[in-house]
C-alpha cells in the first residue's frame, strides 16, 4: 500500500471512528424518537403519515437519535435538510418529505429547549471502535461475496458500495467488526429488511467488502 493510500485509509477509519463513537456514547442513539402531536402535520392528505416512523426508517439508518436532539431549526430550515437527504439518497417518498418535516420542526425545533447531552465514556467508545476477530466469520471468499452481494445488496447499497438508497458501505469500521456487522444484517435496520445470510455468505459479503477502497482525492 503507497503511503498516500495508507495515510487516506486512516483518515477514512478515523473518520468512520468517531460516527461509531458518537453512535455508542450518546444515550439516546438506541431509543426510539419521542411522539409528537404535531408530527403528523403536512399538506392535505398527510395526516395517515406517522412522522416518528419516518424518523426511525429513513434517518436513524444513517444518524443516531442524539444528533438529531442537537438540532434546533425551523420547519423551512428542516425541510432544506430533508430534501439534501433525498438528494443523497434517503428513502423517501416525496409525500413524504414534508411530513417528516414538519415532525421534525414540532420536535426539534427552535423551541425545543436546550440540549443536555450526555457524558461521553471513553471505555465505551474505544471498545466500540476497535477492530474484533472475525470468530466464526472467518475466511470468506471475496468472489463468492461479489455474487452475494450484487444478488442481495446492491440494489440498494449500489453496485460500487458507495450508497444509494442504501448507506455507504465501502471502508466502514463495522467490516472489521463482522459480529456487529452480521448483527445488522440479519435484524435490517430503519428501511432495510433483515437478510437471512448464514454464517459463510456473511463471511463471504464482508472479504468482498473489505476489497473494496473509495477513491483517492
Amino acid at each position: 500500500m503507497s503511503a498516500r493510500r495508507a495515510g487516506r485509509a486512516r483518515g477514512a477509519w478515523r473518520a468512520g471512528a468517531v460516527a461509531v463513537a458518537v453512535a455508542v456514547a450518546a444515550a439516546g442513539c438506541s431509543k426510539d424518537p419521542p411522539a409528537t402531536s404535531s408530527g403528523n402535520a403536512g399538506p392535505p392528505g398527510a395526516a395517515s403519515i406517522d412522522g416518528r416512523a419516518l424518523v426511525t426508517n429513513a434517518c436513524l439508518s444513517c444518524h443516531t437519535t442524539d444528533m438529531l436532539e442537537q438540532q434546533r431549526l425551523t420547519e423551512a430550515q428542516w425541510s432544506k435538510v430533508v430534501t439534501k437527504m433525498v438528494g443523497w439518497g434517503a428513502n423517501l417518498e416525496p409525500a413524504e418529505v414534508a411530513p417528516l418535516a414538519s415532525y421534525l420542526a414540532a420536535t426539534y425545533g427552535s423551541d425545543a429547549g436546550a440540549y443536555d447531552p450526555a457524558p461521553v465514556n471513553a471505555a465505551e467508545a474505544l471498545a466500540a471502535m476497535t477492530p474484533e476477530e472475525d470468530g466464526p466469520l472467518a475466511g470468506g471468499d471475496s468472489g463468492r461475496g461479489r455474487s452475494l452481494y450484487a444478488d442481495r445488496c446492491a440494489g440498494c447499497h449500489g453496485m460500487d458500495a458507495r450508497g444509494h438508497i442504501g448507506v455507504l458501505l465501502v471502508e466502514r469500521p463495522l467490516l472489521y467488526r463482522a459480529a456487529d456487522f452480521a448483527r445488522v444484517v440479519r435484524r435490517g435496520r430503519g428501511k432495510m429488511p433483515p437478510q437471512a445470510l448464514t454464517d459463510a455468505e456473511v463471511a463471504d459479503t464482508l472479504a468482498h467488502l473489505r476489497t473494496l477502497r473509495l477513491p483517492l482525492p
